[in-house]
């Protein structure tokens, strides 16, 4: 475990999952973390989120804890043509805390905040609410709320999300949030609807993760709180239903049962069982020049400089490689600048890899009917049943949820093909 060099008073603006993550890990490693956020309260929010091995093992060393937690594991990846629900390819997840070294949960997105802002508070960290940062001194530095408050600090980190009102200052650019053209419905259905139906019973008695791949959209589904509810994220084109001003608005149940009409019987029962779901338009960001600022005193992370689309699940464990990573180099008796060069250096190769593969994901899984999807489907199915390194698919998986995020100098090492061939990757 790293123990910091020197105790840094550090301004982290931002209380999202990665916010907390790295107040947590810089507050228990010695430092003095204050965390503010716009929010006048936080209150549940969300839907489903994974925790992949790479995520779980950070949180857990942090002291985060997820036994008492209501979760659901899964017990394999089950990728399933949109028309007819015939399997494409099964991917089994037996065995993940001997492969990969920690577990891969399926948790509420407000239970794994909640218990982040417990562990968080416990271990020191102070957190003011309703404090919207508007301008930041770099040099000093230090942020300004709305209302004139200063909050100053050795070192300020913008967690600000995909938003970010530091990000632009910092870098000194735009880096205006790009609209990928889908948008996400995030629905959740009582568990006791879905195991009510003997034809969708199982998705809930024998968990697993399910993908229904169809054109323009896919569908995916998995239990969550110990099965007390079905967790289903939708990523489809956009019928234009956002706009630059507005990101989130209300979903509506005829338009979803419309446009899933033609899709297998599974599929337009779930729609049926839904109730009020929000759509999210969804976006990321180009690869920006740089995630420190020039003055060496602050510092991006998690979406204000690495916003991640859906389609690997890797948006969240992202951030938290990045707080420990930074509460890594922070550790090391080095300069203050040079260490947040560093921490620049290990995390963006990696994470801009990681962004640039949901964006093929996004094409991949959409594909239109017709001979391009069929040789995709045949591909996948290859890989389970005769060629498991084709895709690389183990591989892949092991470079993502094996990582650790805290073991500097693993950050090169090369994802088997990733940065070159497309395919379904590890989830």
């Amino acid at each position: 475990m790293p123990n910091a060099a020197r105790s840094l008073n550090i301004l982290i603006v931002g209380a999202g999952l990665g916010g907390l993550a790295a107040g947590l890990a810089l507050q228990t490693d010695g430092h003095k973390v204050t965390i503010i956020d716009s929010a006048p309260e936080f209150a549940e929010a969300g839907a489903g989120i994974r925790v992949p091995p790479n995520s779980s093992r950070l949180l857990l060393r942090w002291g985060v804890d997820l036994e008492k937690m209501k979760k659901s594991v899964s017990k394999r990846y089950h990728f399933i043509r949109w028309e007819d629900g015939q399997t494409i390819v099964k991917l089994p997840f037996e065995n993940i805390v001997e492969t990969h070294g920690a577990p891969y949960y399926l948790v509420h997105r407000a239970d794994l905040h909640s218990a982040l802002l417990e562990a968080t508070q416990r271990a020191g960290v102070v957190i003011h609410n309703n404090k919207r940062v508007m301008s930041y001194d770099f040099e000093a530095p230090s942020a300004t709320t709305q209302e004139g408050e200063v909050f100053k600090a050795d070192l300020v980190v913008g967690a600000d999300g995909i938003k970010s009102i530091c990000r632009p200052l910092l870098t000194g650019q735009p880096d205006i949030p790009r609209d990928t053209g889908d948008v996400a419905y995030r629905i959740l259905i009582p568990g006791d609807k879905v195991l009510a139906d003997p034809e969708l019973a199982d998705l809930i008695t024998d968990p697993c993760t399910t993908s229904w791949c169809g054109p323009d959209a896919h569908l995916v589904g998995y239990p969550i709180r110990n099965g007390e509810m079905y967790n289903i994220v939708v990523c489809a084109t956009s019928y234009n239903e956002t706009t630059d001003e507005v990101w989130v608005v209300k979903g509506d149940n005829q338009e979803l049962c419309q446009r899933f009409s033609k899709w297998e019987p599974r599929v337009r029962k779930l729609c049926a069982l839904t109730d009020q779901f929000q759509k999210w338009r969804l976006c990321d960001l180009p690869n920006l020049t740089r995630w420190v600022h020039p003055s060496g005193k602050t510092v991006l992370l998690g979406d204000s400089c690495h916003p991640m689309l859906p389609y690997l699940a890797q948006g969240a464990a992202q951030a938290f490689e990045d707080a420990a990573a930074l509460r890594q180099v922070l550790a090391q008796d080095l300069p203050l600048a040079e260490g947040l060069k560093r921490y620049q250096e290990i995390r963006m190769p990696r994470a801009s890899l990681v962004q640039a593969k949901t964006r093929e994901h996004q094409y991949i899984l959409h594909i239109e009917d017709g001979e391009e999807q069929k040789v995709r489907d045949q591909k996948m199915a290859l890989n389970a049943q005769e060629n498991p390194v084709f895709w690389g698919f183990d591989d892949r998986r092991k470079w993502l949820f094996s990582h650790d995020a805290e073991v500097l100098g693993q950050e090169g090492a090369n994802w088997m093909e990733a940065s070159k061939a497309t395919g379904v990757a590890a989830h």
